[in-house]
C-alpha cells in the first residue's frame, strides 16, 4: 500500500505545479486578451479557469484514491479517479462549445485588435511554457498510470495547438484580415472538441471495466505457465480501478499435490506477476486440480542404454539420470544425462536438484532422498517417489504409471539405514 500511495503522491504533486503554471497563463491571457479585444485569448483564458478547475478535481480524485479500503468500498476508491477524468471530458466538450460560438461571431462580426503586440507577445510566451507543463505532466502520468492526468496531459497539448493558431490570428488581424482569428478559434474549438470525444469514450471504458490491453492477459498466462508446477492458466479476469489493475486466474496443479504446497504455489505466481507488471495492484489465483496428462519424470540409472537401463540405488552418485516424457499416460520420450554430482566431494544434492529444477522435471523417482534435496524439489513442487527394487526404467515406469510407487512426503533414508549423502 506504501508504494501506492507514493505513486498517487507523485500525481498529486504534479497537479499542484501545473495548477501554477495554468493559472499564471490564464491571467495573463485574460487580462491581455480584454485590453487587446482578441476573442481568442478571452477563449484561452477561459479554458485555463477549466483547466484549473479539472486540476483541483484530478488532486481530489489522487487524494480520496489514497484512502485504505472499507466495508462498503472493499475495492478502494480508485474509481473516483476514473470518474474524475470522464468529468475533465465532458469540461473539454462544454469548452470546445464555447470557443465555437465566440468564433463563429468573430468571423460574422470581424473586429480589430487593440494592442495586438501584447497579444502576440502572451500568445508566443505561453507555447514552449504549455509545451514543459505538458511533457513534464504526460511523464507522471505514464508512470503511475493515471488516466485522469493523461486526460488533462492531453488537454495541455490541445492549448499549445490552440495558442499556435491564435498566434495566427492575431499576427493576420495585424496585416488586415481580423475575420482570421475567428477561423482560428473555430479550429481550435473542433480540435478541442475531437479531443474531448476521444477522452469521454476513453473513460465509459474505464468505468465499465473494458481490457484496454489484451496484451496484458497473453503475458499473464506466460508468467502463470511458467511457474513449475502450473499446468495451465485460463478464465484471467482484469477489471481497471483508477490509475492500477485487478484481476483474477486459476492455475491448473497436480491432484496430488498437497493442500499447503498448492497455496504456496499460488502465492509464488501471484508474486512473480506483481513482481513483472507494477501496474497490477492485485490479483487472485484460484487454484483447480487437475489430473497431470503430460509429466517429465527423472530416475538414476547404472547404465546408459535408455528405457532399458537398469535403475540406479543410489541417488547422488548414481552415474547417469534417464528423463521419461508421459504423455497422457504413454511413454512418449526419454533422454539421458552425465550425473553432474557423482564426482563432487560437497553440494552433491544441491547440485543434483539444479539439474532436475533446470530440466523441468515433474516426478523423481528414487530409492532415497536426503533433507537439502527433498525440500528443494518439494520447494519447486517436484514430487519424489520411492524406488523399492532394481529393476528396468521400463518397467519402473510401468509401476508408476499403475500407480504402485509410494509417494515420499518425508525426508527419508535408504533401506540398509546408510546415511545421507553430502550436501
Amino acid at each position: 500500500m506504501t508504494e501506492t500511495v507514493d505513486l498517487l503522491d507523485k500525481g498529486e504533486k504534479a497537479g499542484i505545479k501545473s495548477v501554477v503554471i495554468i493559472f499564471a497563463i490564464g491571467i495573463a491571457k485574460g487580462v491581455i486578451g480584454y485590453i487587446s479585444g482578441s476573442i481568442s485569448l478571452i477563449a484561452q483564458a477561459v479554458d485555463s479557469v477549466k483547466d484549473i478547475f479539472s486540476l483541483v478535481a484530478v488532486i481530489l480524485g489522487l487524494r480520496i484514491s489514497k484512502r485504505e479500503p472499507s466495508e462498503r468500498f472493499t475495492y478502494g476508491y480508485y474509481k473516483i479517479e476514473t470518474i474524475v477524468s470522464l468529468i475533465i471530458s465532458i469540461l473539454i466538450l462544454v469548452t470546445g462549445g464555447e470557443i465555437l460560438r465566440e468564433s463563429i461571431n468573430q468571423i460574422l462580426n470581424p473586429t480589430q485588435l487593440n494592442s495586438p503586440y501584447m497579444a502576440v507577445g502572451v500568445a508566443a510566451l505561453s507555447i514552449p511554457l504549455l509545451y514543459w507543463n505538458y511533457k513534464t505532466t504526460k511523464k507522471v502520468a505514464d508512470e503511475i498510470n493515471s488516466q485522469s492526468l493523461k486526460n488533462q496531459a492531453s488537454d495541455f497539448m490541445v492549448d499549445i495547438y490552440s495558442s499556435a493558431l491564435v498566434l495566427v490570428g492575431v499576427v493576420t488581424s495585424i496585416i488586415g484580415f481580423p475575420s482570421v482569428e475567428g477561423l482560428a478559434g473555430s479550429v481550435i474549438s473542433l480540435l478541442t472538441i475531437k479531443m474531448g470525444l476521444s477522452l469521454t469514450w476513453e473513460s465509459l471504458l474505464g468505468l465499465m471495466d473494458a481490457v484496454e490491453n489484451p496484451e496484458r492477459i497473453i503475458k499473464i498466462k506466460d508468467i502463470a505457465e511458467s511457474v513449475n508446477g502450473v499446468s495451465e492458466a485460463y478464465s484471467i479476469r482484469l477489471r481497471n480501478t483508477g490509475p492500477f489493475c485487478m484481476g483474477e486466474l486459476s492455475i491448473g496443479v497436480d491432484e496430488a499435490l498437497p493442500v499447503d504446497q498448492a497455496h504456496r504455489l499460488s502465492e509464488k505466481v501471484e508474486e512473480k506477476i506483481k513482481s513483472a507488471m507494477p501496474a497490477i495492484e492485485s490479483i487472485t489465483v484460484h487454484i483447480e486440480p487437475k489430473e497431470a496428462t503430460s509429466l517429465l519424470l527423472a530416475m538414476p540409472i547404472e547404465e546408459d542404454r535408455g528405457i532399458g537401463s537398469n535403475v540406479s540405488m543410489h541417488l547422488v552418485d548414481a552415474p547417469f539420470f534417464l528423463f521419461v516424457r508421459i504423455d497422457d499416460g504413454e511413454i512418449d520420450r526419454w533422454f539421458s544425462k552425465d550425473n553432474p554430482s557423482r564426482d563432487l566431494e560437497r553440494k552433491k544434492g544441491i547440485t543434483l536438484a539444479d539439474m532436475l529444477i533446470e530440466e523441468e522435471v515433474n516426478t523423481l523417482l528414487a530409492p532415497h532422498i536426503s533433507s537439502v534435496v527433498f525440500h528443494v524439489l518439494r520447494d519447486h513442487f517436484i514430487h519424489v517417489y520411492r524406488l523399492e527394487l532394481q529393476d528396468t526404467a521400463r518397467n519402473i515406469v510401468s509401476t508408476f504409471l499403475s500407480d504402485e510407487l509410494e509417494m515420499i512426503t518425508e525426508v527419508t533414508v535408504d533401506k540398509e539405514g546408510h546415511k545421507r549423502e553430502k550436501e
